[in-house]
């Protein structure tokens, strides 16, 4: 065998060796038994042959092949090498996703019950984990919000250019009208003082005179208390009764009725009374002036009388 045909067979050898191991560091193990099952996708985002197959985060698997499907809207075919010890069931999912930070893909495998196991070369439900794309998507309002949040706080600030100096001369003057204000205070501090002093006085005053109505108001309030327990209403009924008996009175006596409307409404009575008064004052005038016709003893009689009287009148 001459030197061609050995470093021929090397180089040959090698390549297999190469080809092997690299596959190997791929999570491709040539001597274990696989069976092929298939997900059909709307885009594989990425995903190449011999990314992973995994399950709960152990690679059972490998992706072996990536085809396009034309005739069903570019739909992608995509052929999966996984242990054959593994059971795969109808409900199981294969959800595409980000395997690590750096953006390489694989296929998160879902196993859910044992009922009903797939055959090989039958086609499990596809999924794919939108994961950070539909993050920003979400995302893409906030963002959207903070823009235009920074427009306007770029055109507030805009419009304030130029508004230093009327800031410097506000602050400059509200610093004067502090300035002027402690200077004020100090300079009638003392009228200050006084002032609050006399209010003070003032307060104590008020206070020591709330004090001494306190008792009158007490006494207010007893008065109250006992006018609220006078049976007013019974009293007022006794008097609208005894208003009522009074006007009867006067009706009675606007009418003619009783002795009383007879004296009132009668002169007669009146012009006798007056007669029998004055009868009585001459009486008494006479009994007054001459006792004698009257407490002598036997008295006199109605012609001696009538003598005396008229030997007075001459007299007089």
């Amino acid at each position: 065998m001459n030197k061609e045909i050995k470093v021929g067979i090397i180089g040959l050898v090698g390549l297999v060796l190469f080809y092997l191991g690299s596959n190997f560091l791929k999570g491709i193990d040539f001597f274990s038994p696989v069976k092929q099952y298939y997900a059909v996708y709307n885009n594989v985002d990425g995903l190449v042959v011999a990314n992973p197959v995994i399950v709960n985060g152990y690679s059972v698997g490998r992706v072996s092949n990536i085809k396009i499907l034309q005739s069903q809207n570019n739909k992608i075919l995509v052929t999966m090498d996984i242990d054959e010890d593994l059971i795969i069931y109808k409900s199981s999912v294969a959800t595409l996703s980000s395997n690590d930070f750096l953006g390489s893909k694989a296929i998160i495998l879902s196993i859910h019950d044992v009922l009903n196991p797939l055959n090989e070369g039958d086609t499990i439900i596809a999924e794919v984990d939108r994961g950070l794309s539909e993050l920003l998507e979400k995302a893409t309002p906030i963002t959207d919000n903070i823009s235009i949040t920074i427009s306007r706080l770029n055109d507030l600030l805009f419009s304030l250019k130029g508004s230093g100096d009327m800031i410097s001369n506000t602050l400059e003057n509200l610093n004067d009208v502090l300035t002027n204000s402690n200077e004020l205070i100090e300079s009638n501090k003392s009228t200050i003082t006084n002032t609050l002093n006399n209010l003070n006085d003032l307060s104590k005053d008020l206070s020591e005179k709330i004090e001494k109505i306190d008792p009158l108001l007490d006494g207010a309030q007893t008065i109250v208390n006992k006018l609220n327990s006078v049976d007013f209403e019974n009293t007022f009924d006794q008097i609208d009764i005894l208003i009522t008996s009074i006007n009867d009175v006067f009706d009675d006596i606007d009418s003619g009725k009783g002795t009383l409307s007879k004296l009132l409404a009668d002169d007669s009575l009146y012009n006798n009374l007056n007669k029998t008064a004055f009868d009585l004052d001459k009486l008494l005038f006479h009994i007054n002036e001459n006792p004698k016709h009257f407490f002598a003893p036997l008295g006199k009689s109605r012609k001696k009388i009538e003598r005396d009287l008229k030997k007075q009148k001459k007299i007089n």
